[in-house]
């Protein structure tokens, strides 16, 4: 059994040192111990060395995830860079010569982005409008601190170097991240009114509109006398009495009329339809 550790022993030594000679140095861009633990993991799959190395980069994660605090989602923001700290572990290749940290952290911000686009939108615009808000949202908060005052669109847009109709169009893509609900007050001491009183109600005369235009298409399809007593009836709201008694004739007969121009109208719209 001793020999058996003793041989074991001068293997992962043996190991050790082919790996020193052969595995370039990998920087994690953190500390020494940092240092060891990403090597660890990279060259022997140490899990455990991960675990540790995520939990002692948690205060990059918790600064990266609070450039985006305005918007109210900074646990959800560090779990969303934590996964893109692990992926970047995944993919991390020490041969390209850079530290880790320089590495991971361009993953980590596009992960938070992601999620911001994926979960905080009501209404989603186009990816391009979404993620340029998200922009738009750390140079405002930058550039406030730097003018002494809210910047326009035109230092928006020249200190992001995109054009102002971009801009115009992310600022515009904004009002989709929220929704209101229709028994919200229309203003803060407004609370007898709601938004849903300010929507349109059902016009009746909308509908009779229709209904005229609809006839006035028709109306070419009929004879003169029945295109008449139709007009009285439907557009003048006058019943067959009263159309009887203004064109001289019996009800009997204006109440053939108006079903023989009924009928007419009918098949020419089913054939229409059809």
């Amino acid at each position: 059994m001793y020999r058996a550790t003793t041989a074991g022993a001068i293997a992962a030594a043996r190991e050790v040192r082919v790996m020193r000679t052969t595995v370039p140095y990998i920087r994690s861009g953190v500390g020494r111990v940092e240092d060891d633990l990403l090597r660890r993991y990279v060259v022997a799959g140490d899990l455990a060395a991960r675990e540790e190395l995520v939990a002692r980069m948690r205060p990059i994660i918790r600064r990266l995830a609070r450039r985006y605090r305005h918007t109210g989602y900074v646990e959800d923001l560090e779990q969303a860079a934590a996964l893109g700290l692990t992926k970047a572990l995944e993919r991390f290749d020490p041969g390209f010569g850079t530290d880790f940290v320089r590495y991971a952290v361009p993953t980590m911000i596009g992960e938070m982005r992601r999620w911001l686009r994926d979960h905080t939108w009501a209404v989603r615009p186009p990816r391009e409008a979404a993620e340029t808000w998200l922009e738009l949202l750390s140079a405002t908060e930058r550039l406030s601190a730097t003018l002494g005052h809210a910047p326009t669109t035109s230092d928006l847009a020249e200190h992001l170097d995109l054009s102002v109709d971009r801009v115009t169009a992310a600022m515009e893509a904004r009002r989709g991240r929220w929704t209101l609900s229709l028994d919200a007050p229309v203003h803060a001491d407004a609370e007898d009114r709601t938004i849903a009183d300010q929507l349109g109600m059902e016009d009746e005369g909308l509908r009779r509109a229709f209904d005229r235009a609809w006839l006035d298409e028709l109306a070419t399809m009929l004879e003169p006398l029945e295109r008449d007593v139709m007009h009285l009836y439907f557009a003048g709201d006058m019943s067959q009495r009263e159309i009887a008694r203004r064109m001289g004739m019996s009800q009997m007969k204006v109440c053939r009329v108006l079903r023989r121009g009924v009928e007419r109208l009918r098949a020419a719209d089913q054939a229409a339809a059809a």
